[in-house]
């Protein structure tokens, strides 16, 4: 009788968890229809089908579906999902809940070395960059520049990472520096900036996905799955790690590789996305600490759960921020930290209330 509620129990602990992942699957779609239909320009939802199968193929709302809303809901889904198992992923391995890309300095690094290019472009940098974006290719100069430096930054945090005597603690605490050190950087290029630099710096470091273009979602359609299936494929691992790293090697988990792995394709996939969008900031921190209410800590479910419900968060804000001001468009990392840094405020006073 005792094993047998054990095991009743435990089905109705395992069903939960396959409830609200099926159920963040199914929004998904609803959402996707919604943020189409609602604009400035109202569609109804039967023009849209229409549209989307082909059958209506003139008319101004095919272009606003085509042009404008497809892209930028599609890119939406593609980087809220990637940043928010992004951020999952980094807290599993490094085992502090407060990381993520924006907190440990990969953003501010983006943003620096945008605004790197944007001061020190000349006539030369932006004949190459007419060249490249004429070539077919998703980013141009400024977002390249953005690459190299995440990138370089990602190498630094890997080689910490990767360092026995360097607590977790110690990397988030590094992060923070990092984000201060590129604070300055970006303060010091806006001070020596010109008019027309200064402009461009502050547009490209507001996040949106109105940016978004076919080639960069035919980029990221490929960088985004294949790093989220990878990270899916690792929740038995994260479940080991958790336990603590000596846990996990008597389990057989090779630490070292699976953290460093796990740095290295979740800085790849971030700095791509900050790269196409610019800084999109608290949603690799707060998806995360959503669904382990929901389903708990185990990773086998909190890595999918993360990967649906960063697509929602990041898809209803923009739809918000499309509405909010219209018929102006208020770029959706301005919603993100609103909503964002008031969590992320209540995670450190819980942290530190527990901790007295």
């Amino acid at each position: 009788m005792i094993k047998s509620s054990t095991f009743t129990q435990y089905k109705r602990y395992v069903g939960w968890k396959w409830l609200i992942l099926i159920l963040s699957i199914a929004f998904l779609p609803l959402l996707f229809c919604c943020a189409i239909s609602l604009g400035v320009v109202r569609i109804p939802i039967k023009q849209i089908i229409l549209i989307l199968l082909g059958i209506q193929t003139e008319g101004t709302n095919v272009s606003i579906i085509i042009q404008s809303r497809l892209p930028q809901n599609i890119i939406a889904i593609l980087a809220g999902a990637g940043l928010s198992i992004t951020g999952t992923s980094m807290q599993a391995v490094l085992r502090n809940p407060l990381s993520s890309p924006f907190t440990l300095g990969i953003s501010s690094a983006a943003a620096f070395g945008a605004a790197c290019v944007v001061v020190g472009g000349g006539s030369q940098i932006a004949m190459i960059d007419h060249l490249i974006i004429n070539k077919g290719f998703p980013y141009g100069t400024i977002a390249l520049g953005a690459l190299i430096s995440c990138l370089i930054t990602t190498g630094f945090i890997i080689l910490l990472a990767g360092k026995k005597h360097i607590k977790t603690e110690t990397i988030i605490l590094m992060g923070v520096a990092l984000n201060a050190f590129f604070g300055a950087g970006i303060m010091f290029l806006q001070y020596i900036a010109e008019e027309q630099q200064l402009a461009a710096m502050v547009y490209w470091t507001f996040g949106d996905t109105q940016r978004g273009t076919w080639p960069m979602i035919y980029c990221l359609a490929i960088f985004v799955p294949f790093a989220s299936i990878w990270f899916c494929l690792q929740g038995w691992n994260y479940n080991a790690l958790s336990l603590g790293e000596e846990t996990a090697r008597s389990l057989g988990v090779s630490v070292r590789k699976v953290r460093n792995l796990t740095m290295l394709f979740a800085s790849l996939l971030t700095s791509i996305l900050v790269a196409s969008l610019g800084i999109i900031g608290f949603v690799g921190l707060v998806i995360p600490h959503l669904c382990r209410l929901l389903v708990g800590s185990d990773y086998r479910y909190l890595l999918p759960l993360s990967f649906f419900m960063g697509a929602e968060l990041l898809l209803a804000s923009d739809m918000v921020a499309r509405l909010i001001l219209a018929p102006r468009l208020l770029p959706v990392s301005i919603l993100t930290a609103v909503i964002g840094a008031p969590v992320f405020m209540l995670m450190l006073l819980k942290r530190s209330g527990s901790s007295c």
